[in-house]
Order: C-alpha cells, then sequence, then structure tokens
C-alpha cells in the first residue's frame, strides 16, 4: 500500500513536469516568421501611408459605387506657339482691360461753307480700355460735297459734286453707362448704351472750281472744336460695332469766301449767320477691337 501511494506521488510529477516544462519552452523560443504568412520579414520600420488608390478604377469600389462614369478633368496641354501667332495679336473679349483699335465710317454736315456740305469720310482711332472707359485719339478723313451745277460734256448738268476735303485729329473718352441685353462674357453685355466727349482740330480745305464752273469758295480754316455723341455699342463675341452721332461745336467765326470761275477768284464777304458756335453733326458706324 505504501509502495501504491508513492508509485501515485511520482506519476503526478512526472505530468507536471511534462506540462510545465513544455509551456516554459514554448514561452521561451521566438515564434518562426516563416511559419506566419502575414508577418513582415524585413526588419526596416513600414514606410508612412500615403493616399489610397484605386487599382481598379473601373471596378466596383467596397461600398459598391462604380467608378466607371467618372471624368477625367485635367486640361490639355497649351498649343505651341507658331509663327502666326507671333505676328497677330490674339484677341481677348472676355477681358474688360486692353489695348483697342477701331475703324469705321462718318457721314453727316458740317460747318463753314455758304451752302450744305454733306462729309462722306473714314476713321480710326487706338486707344486703352479700362472697364467702362475708353480713352482714344482718333483721326478722320472727309470728303466735301454738294448740290451745285457744273459743265460737262454735254453741257451744264445739275448734280453732286466735290468741293473740298477735311480732316480731323481728336482725343476722345468714351463711358459705358447703361449696360442690358444677355451677357456674352463675365462683364460685357450684348447691347451698351455710350456717351462720349472730347475736343480736337478741324482742317477744312476747299477747292476752286474746274473749267468754266462758277462758285462761291470759303477761305481754308483751322479750329479747335469740342466733340460730343452717344450711341449704341453691340458686342456678339470678338467685336464691337458701334452706331452713334458725333456733333462738334466752335466759337463762330466770321466767314471769309471768294467767288471764282474757274481759277480766276474774286474776294467777297458772305452773308454771316451771327451766331455764337458753328456746329457740324456726323453719324458714325465702325468696328472696335479689344486686344
Amino acid at each position: 500500500m505504501k509502495d501504491f501511494r508513492r508509485f501515485r506521488s511520482s506519476a503526478l510529477v512526472v505530468v507536471c513536469l511534462v506540462f510545465t516544462g513544455a509551456g516554459v519552452a514554448w514561452a521561451d523560443s521566438p515564434p518562426d516568421p516563416s511559419s506566419d504568412p502575414s508577418a513582415d520579414p524585413s526588419p526596416d520600420p513600414d514606410p508612412p501611408a500615403g493616399p489610397a488608390t484605386d487599382p481598379t478604377p473601373n471596378d466596383a469600389d467596397d461600398d459598391g459605387v462604380t467608378t466607371a462614369n467618372y471624368v477625367d478633368v485635367t486640361p490639355a496641354p497649351a498649343r505651341p506657339a507658331t509663327d502666326v501667332d507671333l505676328l497677330v495679336p490674339t484677341l481677348h473679349p472676355n477681358a474688360d482691360h486692353g489695348s483697342s483699335v477701331r475703324v469705321g465710317t462718318a457721314a453727316g454736315f458740317i460747318y463753314g461753307a455758304p451752302s450744305d456740305v454733306l462729309a462722306l469720310g473714314v476713321s480710326a482711332a487706338a486707344g486703352q480700355r479700362f472697364g467702362r472707359l475708353v480713352i482714344e485719339g482718333e483721326y478722320s478723313y472727309l470728303a466735301f460735297r454738294t448740290n451745285g451745277t457744273t459743265l460737262t460734256a454735254l453741257g451744264y448738268q445739275n448734280g453732286d459734286i466735290g468741293i473740298g476735303h477735311g480732316q480731323r485729329l481728336d482725343l476722345m473718352a468714351r463711358f459705358d453707362l447703361v449696360r442690358f441685353g444677355p451677357t456674352i462674357d463675365k462683364r460685357r453685355s450684348l447691347v451698351t448704351f455710350y456717351v462720349e466727349g472730347g475736343a480736337g482740330t478741324a482742317w477744312n480745305y476747299w477747292d476752286k472750281p474746274s473749267g468754266g464752273d462758277s462758285r462761291v469758295v470759303p477761305a481754308d480754316t483751322k479750329r479747335t472744336e469740342g466733340q460730343g455723341g452717344f450711341g449704341i455699342m453691340i458686342f456678339p463675341h470678338r467685336v464691337a460695332w458701334l452706331l452713334g452721332w458725333r456733333f462738334a461745336v466752335a466759337p463762330h467765326e466770321p466767314m471769309l469766301a471768294a467767288e471764282c470761275r474757274g481759277v480766276s477768284c474774286s474776294e467777297m464777304m458772305p452773308t454771316d449767320s451771327g451766331g455764337y458756335v458753328d456746329t457740324s453733326m456726323l453719324f458714325q458706324s465702325s468696328l472696335e477691337f479689344t486686344f
């Protein structure tokens, strides 16, 4: 009996040693990295996390939303400049500031002649736009015509005849007073009502009649005059179209003239109007380019 108890005690000691020894051995030995497929065998630290990318942009994401309809909004590369771009300036219709060039025609009546004089001509201007305000210098060339009698191969004929020409050099300021209609770009509207004003110098030159024609020829004049006007500007896309009236006023001066038959002339003093100012009126149509 005593031997049996001694055997049972010895068996319990052996079992305890087996379990505790195996546990201590498992705790002391490091795990094998090859046995764990998720372990990182490299001793280096993990790199910093960057923005997540989707390796399959056309597949469904984790939340079930497909990215097949996404649009790439990356801007296209700029077109390289060509020889034409270097010679021809590029128009900037969306800019409300910039250099401007204007060309057009003019028609109306002027002062400085004993009879009504029709003026027909062309004009050109260049300047700078500052938002609603435009400052520009303008040159105009006008041909003078009137209704009269002239000698032709068929005898005396009544009709329009050329009697001279004139030049104008003005400094003008034009202001976009009211803008209405749809907006073509961020600032300028389809239709604009403008007013303008300025000052300049007017030169009038009068021709003597040819052949046996006879008429009163005013003396050539040079005057300083004030300018004013109004009109509308239509701005459809790249070029503005201006339609307006331009009037000029100058202090009245007694008119000097000569009665001429061909190249033979005699001085005379025509009837004076007796007013304080002399006026003229022109209707203008022009195109404005903004660069």
